[in-house]
């Protein structure tokens, strides 16, 4: 079928079952053939090709209301719904089509995120609205096993039985998150998702009472049956434990049951529970085989080899990789640290971690508030946690980072992976809020190191530490160097004071930036006194008041974080010294950052290097 005429999904309800495989056929390579070259979530996609079909076969959106828990799966519902060209041609570049669901891009996307196990709440709200403003539609909202692991989720589940109204949720049962999902609700699911002989017994006793009018009037009667021969092979699941209906395991690629199971939740007066068994990876035999996560989000890659197409230099390492090998090292001469991520193993290059220190590894799922409560609690009794975490998935342990960890004052060391302008992921992914979020929390040290040495300065001294100790890193590779730090140390809140002859102004800048500042500056010979701030927390008074008796205009550049950062903690600084100094801020902006190539985004801010020095120069 030629994708390209769709322009909504009432089309489908025409289609045979045979005309609905070969449009799933279709779409899966329109989807494998675009990401390859513009890169982002693929196994995802490619694992709910059939289901998402299906669900607009049976519903009739933009009135029926359809979730994606996340969003980053909702590639063909935005093929179905009339955004193909937008698809090929923009995904994810700046001013293009977003990745996730997103409520300026189209009627049919009700609602968006992109962190998980939002979806059942949203659909709680979803049905009070309903019963308020007296409208109709049915609601539905697609979790996977992981997802539904999150506290949130388990909230939000608890919380459905209660609400007017009916929903339907369909749990995407793939057994994977971005990788293995682990605890103990992924090992009861899989006991469902395996019970060959409950769905086969099943079958067979419907089959068996349908063959006369007495048998379809007992079934018919006696439907709790169904449930009483399930338990006589399984222990009851969360969902009807929660008082909701259940219907399931239920083959996630096979049409015609998809289709007919759906339309019986449609009729069923209750809130329901499908329970669908899909491949992440469908359709794609390097994602289907992938399970560590690699094929979860990818950029750019050959379809026919598979091979990913790099530009990284041999020279190069992701930050990821490097802070990962610095851990690993001081985990090998330490046997009290222990490594903690909310599934992200493979996106911050922890696998060799996990493999080496199995048993002070521990990968808690998507459970980021549950991550820092259990290590303030693992500090408390004399480990020394390590946990790995994305700035933007960091912010979902707030409460846990101030109550349970600073404000008993425990010492605990934090890698803010991500942190920063991510790109293509968009609003809800850019590491930008971290600083201006813990800057205000007591007990509290931030810092961020300019390269691969100066990190494993920053982790001798915050394992030495008694305080919660961040070091941030952005999404972006960093030259490999010689080790060269061994028998250097830091001290709490260093910064690098750099003066220049006959000076013009102070320029404070933060990060691996500042390397690209020093060469940009030391190439044109400019008389700026440089300044590298290590810490914005706590700031380095003595470089402080020697900029301030300098009396120099001074100018913060910051890449890394809003200006709720360096930039306020150093204004506050100064009005509580009662200096009067003119202060220039070229931080991040504080507003929601859309997605787009990190330089491309970074060009659209006016934040790029050759930019922020043209308009520094226009203003001496």
């Amino acid at each position: 079928m030629e994708l390209s005429k769709i322009k909504n999904p009432k089309f489908l309800k025409t289609l045979s079952i045979a005309e609905l495989n070969a449009l799933c056929s279709d779409i899966r390579q329109c989807i494998i053939t675009t990401v390859s070259q513009k890169g982002g979530h693929l196994s995802s996609n490619l694992g709910v090709v059939e289901l998402t079909v299906a669900i607009h076969r049976v519903f009739d959106a933009p009135n029926d209301k359809i979730i994606f828990d996340v969003g980053h799966q909702s590639y063909t519902h935005k093929i179905l719904t009339g955004r193909y060209q937008e698809f090929v041609d923009t995904l994810r570049d700046l001013g293009g089509l977003s990745g996730y669901q997103k409520l300026d891009e189209s009627k049919y996307d009700p609602y968006e995120a992109g962190h998980s196990s939002t979806s059942i709440s949203a659909i709680c709200g979803f049905l009070k609205a309903q019963e308020i403003n007296g409208k109709t539609g049915e609601i539905i909202g697609i979790i996977g096993d992981s997802s539904l692991a999150s506290g949130l989720a388990l909230e939000g589940l608890n919380n459905l039985a209660n609400m007017p109204g009916k929903a339907i949720i369909i749990f995407n049962d793939n057994n994977m998150a971005i990788s293995k999902p682990v605890g103990g609700l992924a090992k009861g699911f899989a006991r469902i998702r395996n019970t060959v002989i409950y769905t086969s017994t099943k079958s067979r006793f419907k089959t068996a009472l349908s063959k006369n009018k007495f048998g379809r009037f007992f079934y018919r009667i006696f439907k709790s049956i169904k449930n009483f021969i399930k338990r006589l092979f399984l222990d009851s699941n969360i969902f009807e434990n929660v008082g909701l209906d259940y219907m399931g395991p239920i083959d996630g690629h096979n049409m015609k049951k998809l289709i007919k199971a759906l339309e019986i939740a449609k009729k069923n007066p209750k809130t329901i529970v499908v329970h669908v068994v899909t491949t992440k990876g469908k359709g794609y035999q390097p994602a289907e085989n992938d399970l560590v996560g690699k094929w979860h989000g990818v950029g750019e890659f050959d379809v026919v080899t598979g091979a990913f197409k790099s530009d990284k230099s041999v020279a190069n390492i992701t930050w990821s990789q490097g802070i990962s090998a610095i851990v690993h090292s001081f985990m090998e001469n330490d046997k009290k640290i222990v490594a903690i991520t909310p599934a992200m193993i493979e996106g911050s290059k922890m696998q060799q971690i996990f493999s080496d220190f199995p048993n002070r590894s521990i990968d808690v799922g998507i459970a980021e508030e549950h991550a820092f409560t259990m290590a303030g609690a693992m500090s408390l009794g004399g480990a020394k946690p390590y946990i790995c975490i994305y700035s933007t998935f960091l912010q979902r342990s707030y409460d846990e980072i101030v109550h349970d960890v600073a404000r008993m004052n425990i010492p605990l060391v934090v890698g803010v992976d991500r942190a920063g302008i991510v790109g293509k992921d968009g609003s809800t992914h850019q590491g930008i809020f971290d600083v201006g979020m813990l800057r205000t929390i007591p007990n509290v040290v931030i810092s961020m190191p300019k390269d691969i040495n100066d990190a494993r300065l920053l982790f001798k001294r915050a394992f030495e530490y008694d305080k919660l100790f961040f070091i941030r890193y952005p999404r972006e590779s960093t030259p490999l160097l010689p080790v060269n730090a061994e028998n250097q140390s830091l001290e709490i809140g260093q910064w690098d004071f750099y003066k220049a002859k006959k000076a013009t102004l102070t320029l404070i800048v933060t990060g691996p930036n500042f390397n690209k500042v020093k060469e940009y500056v030391d190439s044109k010979n400019l008389p700026y006194n440089l300044v590298f701030a290590r810490f914005y927390q706590p700031l380095d008074e003595k470089v402080l008041q020697a900029i301030i008796q300098e009396k120099r205009p001074l100018v913060i550049y910051d890449i890394y974080a809003t200006k709720e950062g360096l930039f306020d903690a150093i204004s506050e600084y100064l009005v509580l010294h009662n200096v009067d100094l003119a202060v220039k801020d070229y931080s991040l902006p504080t507003k929601f950052i859309k997605h787009g190539s990190i330089n491309n985004v970074l060009d659209h801010l006016g934040l790029n290097l050759e930019c922020v020095f043209k308009d520094m120069e226009s203003k001496e």
